[in-house]
């Protein structure tokens, strides 16, 4: 009697782990059929993503391809073939059609220079019936950092650069511990960034990670090509001006200069058979440099507030000592040295000035173990935690130098783009409000960490170039539109 009762109760058991079975297979096979279809459904979705980028590398290529097709769409020039009016179908199972229009999307954003042309691909798996839209906004930006090389840099002491990044076809090698010292700004290059023993960089190069992800980045890919210049218009318009091969010495009561090669007035025979303004503190002969912009915009008709084209075709020194309008440099447009740069002078603009929307993410480390905190004035135009004011009064607005002190103010002697073809080299504190491309190394003279020549990026720079560099502002997937295809 207790062996049939034992057997009467573990058939109920037995039927009911059958019946969980039943259930969990079956919850089993519903799940791997879900997981199927959305393999499936991902599958047809990674396709139809991967056609869309290939239009969108192909409107890349389109606004690249000339001057005057990037012109013709930032004005909003209806092109053909690029206005969802045809259908490319070199893609294999695939096609895709492609949108350009002027400025940012609704909704989009752009940098101050407002040279924006939006692309909107849609792409089509033929195979899975399947439609993605992908939008991306492109900005040609010619002047695209602070300080930029087609080549390797070499930054010495002397020079301070704010507000963008420092960008290199080479490598980046921070020459002493008074610039390696400084965690900022951002350096992008395709070679190597190279500290100092006590301020490393990239000590593993060329192995990875070649980035700390936050201050610099070595064999970077992403590295824009450079700016293809046009020297040729950038010349013409100097000599136009007058402001072509302009030297001399201004030190005196009775200025004295040429310009390109042509005297604008007798050389001064009062000083020495050198002809330098040594009596003045220049040592520079009047056939090397050019000294005090003040009476150099008086002599040859220019107004100081407008914006000129500088071009020296060799190397030229600006000199000058003064201060506030007296034997400074104060120089506004595009200058151009296709040889060496000497700074020997301090500058003396006061105005208000543009920050990039953007500058505080070149100031997040300041120093080796210094981060930016909710306090102010920690870096030039500084008002808080990853933000940053708008405009910055040179002449009178002050802040402090990580590590340094405080109340430092800049003054600009030049305000605009510096290209300079050979060598920068630094003797005085000029500050520059712009960006500066050199070809050459950066070397200084000036040993006081605390009184240097300064950069600050202006992001609004737009020179005459041959070819166009193109930043992406946004990519975004959105809904496919739904007007019919070609």
């Amino acid at each position: 009697m207790i062996q049939n009762s034992s057997r009467g109760q573990i058939l109920p058991i037995v039927l009911g782990c059958l019946f969980l079975l039943l259930v969990v297979i079956a919850g089993l096979v519903n799940w791997i059929q879900r997981d199927t279809t959305w393999a499936v459904k991902n599958q047809k979705t990674i396709t139809a993503v991967n056609i869309a980028e290939t239009g969108l590398d192909r409107a890349i290529w389109y606004l690249q391809s000339t001057t005057t097709t990037w012109a013709a769409a930032a004005a909003g020039t209806v092109l053909v073939g690029y206005n969802f009016d045809k259908t490319y179908s070199d893609v294999p199972g695939g096609q895709y059609r492609i949108k350009l229009s002027s400025g940012p999307s609704s909704g989009g954003s752009c940098t101050a220079s407002g040279n924006c042309v939006t692309i909107t691909v849609e792409g089509r798996d033929l195979a899975n019936k399947e439609t993605r839209a992908l939008q991306s906004i492109q900005l040609n930006q010619t002047i695209y950092s602070a300080m930029m090389s087609g080549g390797n840099v070499s930054w010495a002491q002397g020079l301070g650069i704010y507000w963008g990044p420092i960008i290199s076809q080479g490598s980046i090698q921070l020459m002493d511990d008074n610039v390696a010292r400084r965690y900022f700004p951002q350096k992008y290059a395709k070679d190597n960034v190279i500290g100092t023993a006590l301020n490393p960089r990239d000590t593993t190069w060329p192995s990875p990670p070649n980035t700390d992800n936050i201050e610099w980045w070595a064999n970077y890919a992403g590295v824009p090509n450079i700016p293809i210049l046009d020297f040729a218009s950038l010349r013409s318009s100097a000599a136009a001006t007058g402001t072509l091969n302009v030297y001399g010495c201004g030190c005196d009561s009775t200025p004295q200069y040429t310009v390109n090669g042509a005297p604008v007035a007798a050389w001064d025979t009062s000083r020495n058979p050198l002809g330098t303004c040594a009596g003045d503190g220049d040592v520079s002969p009047h056939t090397a440099h050019f000294g005090n912009s003040t009476n150099i915009y008086a002599t040859l008709g220019l107004d100081p507030a407008k914006n000129y084209v500088w071009y020296w075709d060799g190397d030229v020194s600006l000199e000058g000592h003064g201060y506030n309008g007296t034997l400074a440099t104060s120089l506004r447009g595009t200058i151009i040295v296709r040889g060496d740069l000497t700074i020997n002078s301090s500058g003396d603009m006061i105005y208000a000035g543009h920050v990039p929307a953007n500058a505080w993410q070149q100031e997040q480390k300041l120093l080796i173990n210094t981060y930016d905190t909710a306090a102010a004035s920690e870096y030039p135009a500084d008002i808080g935690y990853h933000q940053s004011a708008g405009t910055w009064n040179f002449g009178s607005d002050s802040w402090n130098e990580p590590g340094l002190g405080g109340g430092w103010v800049n003054t600009v002697g030049i305000q605009g783009f510096v290209y300079v073809g050979g060598n920068l080299n630094i003797f005085n504190y000029l500050d520059i409000n712009g960006a500066v491309w050199v070809n050459g190394n950066v070397n200084s003279a000036y040993n006081n960490p605390s009184a240097f020549c300064g950069i600050f990026y202006d992001d609004t720079l737009q020179v005459p170039a041959l070819n166009v560099i193109l930043q992406r502002q946004s990519w975004q997937d959105i809904t496919p539109s739904a007007t019919p295809w070609p």
